[in-house]
């Protein structure tokens, strides 16, 4: 009869399952113009260092979001406007622009880092003089 009190206090405060499909490193869902496999090893640097790979980060101290931190402030726009040269579904890449970086889906963040990426030409963005992703 103890045994399964304390079994059932044990179920009772157990924490509750979080929703990991925001957290945690996958191979990117975006497989467009700018992606390359190559890189996944860079990717997944930038992820860790940057989010934990957290895609729902939020930078206490500045406008940072999203599992790559972008400055929201700085980027959303512009890279709505790069995703959208690219084409896809017009309706819906233009309505991340009412939407925080962080806010996005992991699709159209990976969307995006590789679209800012553009095979390495667009690293200097991430660049960091401690943790070296490339």
């Amino acid at each position: 009869m103890i045994g399964a009190l304390t079994l059932a206090a044990v179920i009772a405060v157990a924490p509750v399952s979080v929703n990991t499909s925001t957290v945690g490193y996958e191979v990117s869902q975006y497989k467009g113009k700018w992606y390359s496999p190559k890189w996944e090893d860079e990717r997944k640097c930038i992820m860790k260092r940057e989010s934990h790979y957290n895609y729902r980060a939020a930078n206490k101290t500045s406008s940072a979001r999203g599992a790559y931190q972008f400055l929201d402030s700085q980027w959303r726009k512009g890279l709505v406007w790069m995703m959208l040269d690219e084409g896809g579904n017009v309706k819906e890449i233009k309505s991340l622009r009412n939407k925080p970086i962080n806010k996005w889906s992991r699709y159209y963040q990976d969307r995006a880092f590789f679209t800012a990426w553009r095979n390495g030409s667009g690293k200097h963005h991430w660049y960091h003089s401690g943790i070296k992703c490339y």
